[in-house]
């Protein structure tokens, strides 16, 4: 059995206002996510998906309760968010390659396996390429390597596809799971596509309405690796109608 990557114990999230009344964005939040996991959270807007992320990934602080990864206090983390965040004026490379620069491990291994993950992410041959000259889904994928860097254990992903159109979303789907099985990372990842959710993940969350509680862990055991015929499968549809009752 796979270890504890992280843990989350009765996390709550309260928002305090001065002229209203105060926001309770998350409640009683408890979950165990174990390495190598793919996990998706889903619910209707405004439930406190991307606050749990924030939280995890210590971008945000808990009004209550307690978060512990793999026992470490300050565990390396891969982010990457809606807006791929690239800077204009470096190219595909040293975007990918930015958080070693900083961290200052430009090392040969490190430098190596940037190189594998462009490949891995279809990217060899753009790594002099700037941002201007990359399609939507590209620069995702570039975001996506940028995470992945500098071995990163836990990347949290908070949909990082929802503002491409559906196809590039399909296929991105598909990259990401083939990067995932190759680096046997654990991912978090937020999205408000029940069928996203179910072609990505061992497991999906689903979450109430405000206050954003834990309503649900479905297991999703379809299996792997996935593809086009998977969403065509009659279980991937039963999955979808069931999370969708679940959300509804």
């Amino acid at each position: 059995m796979n270890e504890v990557s992280f843990s989350a114990k009765n996390i709550g999230k309260i928002y305090h206002n001065l002229l209203k009344d105060d926001t309770v964005a998350l409640q009683n939040i408890n979950l165990d996510i174990k390495n190598g996991e793919f996990i998706s959270i889903i619910g209707p807007s405004g439930c406190g998906k991307s606050t749990l992320l924030r939280i995890i990934g210590g971008l945000d602080s808990p009004t209550s309760g307690t978060l512990t990864y793999s026992g470490e206090e300050n565990p390396e983390l891969g982010f990457v968010f809606q807006d791929s965040v690239l800077l204009p004026w470096k190219n595909v490379e040293e975007n990918a390659g930015f958080p070693l620069k900083i961290k200052k491990i430009e090392t040969k291994k490190n430098m190596d396996n940037l190189d594998n993950l462009l490949e891995l992410a279809g990217l060899a041959d753009f790594k002099k390429s700037l941002p201007r000259e990359l399609s939507g889904g590209m620069k995702q994928r570039v975001s996506i390597v940028r995470a992945l860097s500098y071995d990163a254990p836990l990347l949290l992903m908070d949909e990082p596809f929802g503002a491409l159109d559906a196809i590039t979303r399909d296929h991105l789907n598909i990259e990401l799971l083939k990067i995932w099985d190759k680096t046997k990372k654990t991912v978090l990842f937020v999205t408000h596509s029940i069928e996203e959710a179910t072609f990505l993940s061992d497991k999906v969350i689903v979450m109430t309405s405000r206050p954003g509680q834990i309503k649900e862990i479905v297991d999703i055991d379809l299996p792997r690796p996935r593809n086009e015929e998977t969403r065509n499968s009659t279980d991937f549809s039963k999955y979808n109608q069931y999370l969708r009752e679940m959300i509804e």
